[in-house]
This record gives C-alpha cells, sequence and structure tokens, in this order.
C-alpha cells in the first residue's frame, strides 16, 4: 500500500526564522559595486582610457558583469517582496499565484511549504545539473527523500513518474515525491500506486501549504 505523504521519520512541526542573508549578499554587492565603478571612474579620469591596458579592460569587464549581476538581484528581490515571497516565510498562494512562479520559485516555496516547515534539512539543488532531482529531504534519522518538482500547465503523464522512480532508484533514496501545480493522469497515478512515490497535484499542495 502507498504510503502517505511524510510517512518517513516525521519531526515535530515548527516555524523556521531564516537570517536574510541574500538581501545582505544584495547589498555588498552593491556597495563593492559601486566603489569599483567610482574607482573605475577615477582612474579614467586621471590617467585616460587605454581599454589596450590589460588592468583596464580586465576592471572595466568586471564592472559590468558585476552590475548586471547586482541589478537582476534587484530586481528579483523586489519581484518578491511585492508578492510577499521573503525570504526563508513564503505565504501559502492559490493555484493561481502558484502558476506565475518561475520554476526556481516553485522549488523554493515546495522546499518551505512542505517540508522545511514540518522540520526537515532540506538542500535545493536548484539551478545545477541536479539529475532529475530538485530537493533532497532528509529526516531526522537520516533517511533520505528526492523531491521532483513540476510547474506545468498540462497534465503530468506515466512517463515522468517513470523516470522519477529510475532516479530514486539510482540515487539510493527510499522515497520520493513528485510535486506539480498541476495534475497527474490516471495511467501515472495507476504506475505510482503500490510504489515509494506519493503524487501531490496543485489542488493537494495548496491543502498542504495551507496547513498549520
Amino acid at each position: 500500500m502507498a504510503q502517505t505523504v511524510f510517512a518517513f521519520e516525521q519531526p515535530v512541526f515548527r516555524k523556521l526564522q531564516r537570517p536574510h542573508t541574500s538581501g545582505w549578499l544584495l547589498t555588498f554587492g552593491a556597495i563593492t559595486w559601486l566603489l569599483l565603478y567610482a574607482g573605475l571612474g577615477w582612474r579614467f579620469w586621471t590617467r585616460g582610457v587605454h581599454l589596450s591596458n590589460a588592468l583596464d579592460l580586465g576592471l572595466l569587464a568586471v564592472c559590468v558583469v558585476l552590475g548586471i549581476a547586482v541589478v537582476l538581484g534587484w530586481r528579483s528581490a523586489w519581484s518578491n517582496f511585492r508578492r510577499g515571497l521573503l525570504p526563508g516565510r513564503w505565504p501559502a498562494l492559490s493555484l493561481a499565484q502558484l502558476s506565475e512562479l518561475t520554476p526556481s520559485q516553485f522549488e523554493a516555496y515546495v522546499a518551505y511549504r512542505l517540508f522545511e516547515r514540518k522540520g526537515y534539512r532540506v538542500n535545493n539543488i536548484r539551478d545545477t545539473k541536479d539529475g532529475g532531482i530538485d530537493i533532497l529531504v532528509t529526516d531526522g534519522m537520516g533517511q533520505q527523500a528526492i523531491v521532483q518538482c513540476k510547474r506545468y500547465r498540462g497534465t503530468v503523464g506515466a512517463p515522468i513518474v517513470r523516470d522519477l522512480y529510475g532516479t530514486m532508484v539510482h540515487h539510493g533514496a527510499g522515497y520520493a515525491y513528485l510535486v506539480t501545480n498541476s495534475t497527474f493522469s490516471e495511467e501515472a497515478r495507476i504506475w505510482a500506486a503500490g510504489k515509494p512515490i506519493e503524487l501531490i497535484d496543485g489542488r493537494r499542495l495548496v491543502d498542504l501549504s495551507q496547513a498549520e
């Protein structure tokens, strides 16, 4: 018989308070960029622009790259702030709001609302070559489960469930979760039946996210 969600060693429910390291990092990056920009401007003002000089060219390249990174970082932070999606404090979202998230935001939401709030140790492997694993979840006994997140517009089919099962076996995990904002096909549910795989569709995700 298929297990229910959070079947492996469930820790005590607790609310997390995570330091806002991303905000400090963005602030440090912005200050560093401003100092570098001012220093480079002073250098060009007093010595002239010599792009044939390796140092001048290197400093200019670093200034441009860092400036782009800072702008994109603050743009993302402002977007999250307007949505109320502060680091470590994701509010429960509706199905419509889940559909507006980026894949990375959806993974972060699932990691926090479904697992971190329950006290599990979570490793969000986003933006890397994860081999089919989006989130690694570890309970208090050291048992691991893998989580794959699918922010879809269509129905999640059986092939995705089969791939997840193969990833779970390859990784040596004892359990797997497939979480989507959409729905699962009947074939997907039949294929997962009796296996250590939990399918969480959009409506169930909303219900679990709202649980206190």
